[in-house]
């Protein structure tokens, strides 16, 4: 897609996935398929700025999409406002839901992709300027920065990154005024440095022990996975996972973001809803056990935010789970 100085809008709303593919191949620079295994009843929309500096996009796509990818022109990072999308980088597979925020790509791999109604926010920065940002914050070789994982290192920096997102989209989308020239270079290089340090990349000297296994996974995560499923039923936080590995919890963190794409907390709450939905596939739908009584034990206070996490997650709501047992 042609930058020029002042921001460039535009946009595009279609039910062809091909047309779709072709918007988005001249947008983000990378070779793109999409496949769409039934049409989509509402069109596919995507709304862009770009500048030289950066690109603001906006994103709307319904039902199901298959993407297969080449090695991304920019580095893209994306948040999810609804539905979820399934990253494959690699050998790496990582599933994000609404509220995460990810890198849809890194430099030299290809990836695919599957979105389910997902609509989704992105800003992305030229390679280049992410490379300039790694040699200004501290010695670096010339060899290209490699990211280490998809998911931000921790909660804080996924805050981090929306926080300077909104002021960076709120100065691309302004149109009175527009914003000076100036100010749009400075986003292109807040971004990049922002991305550097807030995801895992081979830039930043590794928090604790990196030490890998036969299997590819850190030791790290195995012994936090192994307490985290061995106590999920106790009143357990992120300083208790850390302390029985020993490491920082900045260290279990980056371990879980690198290795696992998620974070020490997010696991605890999927082994924890996991739990629910083995005790209510084995209850009796005509006893006294409520999905209620159920979550609470497992730590799920808010009736909400458990019933659409749980969906998420298995497709039904607890109590159809309850009334409607596998093999009944």
């Amino acid at each position: 897609m042609r930058r020029t100085l002042a921001p460039e809008r535009r946009d595009c709303a279609t039910r062809n996935p091909d047309e779709f593919a072709a918007f988005l191949e001249s947008v983000y620079g990378a070779r793109l398929g999409v496949r769409a295994p039934a049409p989509a009843a509402r069109p596919y929309r995507i709304s862009c700025v770009a500048t030289p500096a950066a690109v603001a996009g906006e994103l709307e796509l319904p039902g199901t999409l298959g993407f297969a990818a080449g090695p991304p022109a920019l580095l893209v990072v994306s948040t999810l406002l609804a539905g979820h999308v399934t990253v494959a980088d690699g050998r790496e597979e990582h599933r994000f839901g609404p509220g995460h925020t990810f890198l849809s790509g890194r430099p030299g791999r290809p990836r695919t992709a599957r979105t389910e109604d997902a609509a989704v926010e992105s800003l992305a920065v030229p390679w280049t300027a992410v490379q300039a940002a790694a040699h200004r914050t501290g010695p670096c070789s010339r060899r290209p920065v490699r990211f280490t994982g998809l998911a931000p290192l921790d909660d804080a920096g996924a805050g981090i990154w929306r926080r300077t997102a909104d002021f960076v989209r709120r100065s691309l989308f302004a149109t009175d005024p527009r914003p000076a020239p100036l100010v749009l270079a400075e986003s292109g290089r807040l971004l990049a440095a922002t991305a550097l340090a807030v995801f895992p990349n081979d830039t930043v000297p590794a928090p604790a022990d990196r030490t890998e296994g036969p299997d590819g996974t850190s030791d790290t995560l195995r012994r936090a996975v192994a307490f985290i499923d061995d106590n999920a039923d106790r009143d357990i936080g992120l300083a208790d996972i850390a302390g029985s590995v020993p490491v920082t919890p900045r260290a279990l963190q980056y371990a879980f973001a690198r290795h696992a794409g998620t974070t020490p907390l997010a696991y605890l709450r999927r082994v924890r809803l996991a739990q629910v939905h083995a005790e209510l596939q084995a209850a009796d739908p005509a006893g006294p056990v409520t999905v209620t009584e159920v979550a609470a034990r497992w730590g799920f206070g808010h009736a909400g935010r458990f019933a659409a996490a749980y969906r998420a997650a298995y497709g039904a709501s607890p109590s159809q789970t309850l009334r409607f047992r596998a093999g009944d």
